[in-house]
């Protein structure tokens, strides 16, 4: 009998696997409503919808940087019904971070592809005397930890990114952490602190309205939102590149042809022209690819946090 059942076990999976999916899945969004993880993961939800014919339903548990709900999604059965939707601050940095995040990124995942990036910007008070990020630079390098920058918390984005900033240029400034990145937007224009590096959805209207002077964006190319603002590369930051970005991970040991279904599924959603103007209205862009570009993606972001986060000796515990 046991003979007969390990031999029908393989037969019983592939039959599981041929007809995923077969019933709502839930996307876990390890961050609370309302951010652009996730805004964005609700738009292409609703794409992965109507792609494959049944629910793609939002699950936010929010705490602990991402932690939380990425140690949910590890303890999930491996049966395509239970995702992440991650960002490269739960998958590359949070190991760093965190002592113990509760979950192994290596051991417990596989990707299934890239969702989105979006570039962030980097902004000054008006008042400070740099209108150039080389000039903020020598700003800051002629005195050492009296320039300040905010960011929405330790280990976040907005953090991470200026540390990496600092890690590239040489420079030293003190971090101001807030919980959340409206207060600390507030500060900075109100000049109770000098810089931040934010996403630009976040920081694009008040550099308009003149509120805040534009430095650079962080990405390899201008950005829509902000037309005249040059990267930081092109700016004079030579090597500085860093956005962020998403991905849909499963549970590692998910079976091999619900990976490869669905991996191909969402990387025909993320190159649709609809799925990107959904994303380009919400200030991201969509970023179709393989499970193994995202999984190379995953590899050479972890490699580069990593390093950012032992130089600047961040945690986050």
């Amino acid at each position: 009998m046991a003979v007969a059942a390990a031999l029908l076990a393989p037969a019983a999976a592939n039959a599981q696997s041929s007809t995923w999916p077969a019933r709502p899945v839930t996307v876990v969004v390890p961050f609370p409503p309302g951010g652009v993880t996730d805004i964005t993961a609700r738009v292409i939800a609703h794409q992965l919808e109507k792609k494959f014919g049944v629910a793609f339903v939002i699950d936010n548990r929010g705490g602990a940087g991402g932690n939380i709900g990425a140690a949910a999604v590890a303890r999930a059965p491996a049966d395509g019904y239970t995702v992440l939707y991650a960002t490269q601050g739960v998958l590359t940095a949070n190991p760093f971070l965190y002592k113990k995040p509760g979950f192994d990124v290596k051991a417990d995942f596989v990707p299934v592809g890239l969702t989105y990036e979006n570039a962030h910007v980097l902004t000054v008070n008006p008042e400070v005397p740099a209108k150039t990020a080389p000039e903020l630079v020598g700003l800051a390098k002629s005195k050492p930890g009296k320039l300040n920058y905010g960011s929405s918390g330790v280990g976040g984005g907005s953090h991470l990114f200026m540390a990496y900033f600092q890690y590239v240029t040489g420079t030293e400034m003190l971090h101001v952490p807030y919980k959340g990145g409206g207060a600390a937007m507030t500060d900075l224009m109100a000049g109770r602190v000098d810089a931040m590096l934010d996403s630009i959805p976040s920081a694009a209207g008040q550099i308009k309205a003149g509120s805040l002077r534009a430095l650079g964006v962080s990405g390899s190319k201008r950005d829509p939102q902000l037309p005249d603002v040059p990267t930081l590369a092109e700016a004079g930051i030579k090597g500085f590149e860093a956005v962020s970005w998403g991905a849909i991970m499963v549970p590692a040991k998910t079976p091999p042809d619900i990976l490869v279904k669905f991996s191909q599924g969402l990387k025909e959603v993320m190159a649709s022209a609809e799925t990107q103007k959904m994303l380009a209205d919400k200030g991201a862009t969509g970023v179709p690819s393989t499970a193994a570009q995202a999984q190379a993606r995953i590899d050479s972001e972890t490699a580069r946090w990593s390093a950012v986060i032992k130089s600047a000796n961040i945690t986050a515990d």
